[in-house]
């Protein structure tokens, strides 16, 4: 059974507040080694995040023995993408290369709005960072569950870069509204299309079954019938990313082509691939 994800990033206040003081005097080489061994620990007291991992490397055709070893590979660039996101509210940069740079930036200097969905292969929040320019004010569409010391970090480094959160709860339909006016204004709204929240599911076929996707986003894309981007944010080195980016034309049928292109993403970046929640249908 596909299971929803909670919305938060883990740990509490004081370990987020302590992990961005280090960062900021520290080379980030240190903390990637600190965290893979505090990661022996987390692996084995998170076993739904377990469970999605080692379902995911069996669907790509691993054997028992190396998936479960892909597993803990997973998770530590899981936990590297999470101290480079915190590298970002301690003020450190990245190296960043972008495909098809001119007509992504083609689109930031037009005066329509447009949509970029994103994934949860690669390290998601960074490509705000990277792709936000002053030309062009970008909206996050993203789940308020997210613990203080996080959602003000964020807010803070969000808003260095032209960046604001359009907040979505459960059951509250008013960032619809938000969304509208934002890309009327000729803005960018950028959404995760791959974990579930609470949302209804559209089914697609994703490494040949069928797996659950929030319908939400792909809703909006029809109704509102802007221009789409596909984004995603690829970690090359311990200093830069690459991102890959994908315009769909109008009349696709977006959902099917969203996991058409996450498929092959997360087939070449296997160990990229964050969704540690099962959505498979069966």
């Amino acid at each position: 059974m596909a299971q929803n994800w909670s919305g938060q990033t883990g740990g509490t206040y004081w370990m987020q507040r302590t992990l961005v003081r280090i960062i900021r005097h520290t080379d980030i080489r240190f903390v990637y080694g600190l965290m893979h061994l505090w990661l022996v620990w987390y692996v084995l007291v998170r076993p739904c995040e377990r469970r999605g991992a080692y379902h995911f490397h069996r669907h790509r055709g691993r054997n028992p023995i190396m998936a479960a070893m892909d597993v803990y590979r997973s998770f530590c660039h899981f936990g590297r993408a999470i101290v480079d996101r915190f590298a970002v509210y301690a003020g450190k940069s990245f190296d960043v290369q972008v495909d098809n740079r001119e007509r992504y930036y083609g689109r930031v200097h037009s005066k329509d709005g447009f949509v970029m969905l994103f994934s949860h292969v690669g390290n998601t929040e960074m490509a705000g960072y990277f792709l936000s320019t002053p030309d062009k004010p970008m909206h996050i569409l993203a789940y308020g569950g997210e613990s203080p010391e996080v959602l003000s970090r964020r807010i803070q480094a969000l808003e260095r870069n032209n960046i604001g959160i359009i907040t979505m709860q459960p059951g509250d339909m008013s960032h619809i509204y938000r969304i509208n006016e934002v890309l009327q204004h000729g803005d960018v709204l950028a959404m995760a299309a791959d974990r579930r929240m609470g949302d209804t599911a559209v089914t697609c076929t994703f490494m040949g079954d069928e797996a659950l996707f929030p319908a939400g986003p792909f809703r909006i894309c029809r109704a509102i019938k802007k221009t789409v981007l596909l984004t995603f944010v690829i970690k090359e080195s311990y200093k830069s990313y690459h991102v890959y980016t994908n315009e769909l034309a109008p009349d696709m049928n977006i959902a099917d082509h969203y996991a058409q292109c996450l498929e092959q993403m997360a087939l070449e970046h296997p160990y990229e691939w964050f969704n540690f929640f099962d959505f498979w249908a069966n």
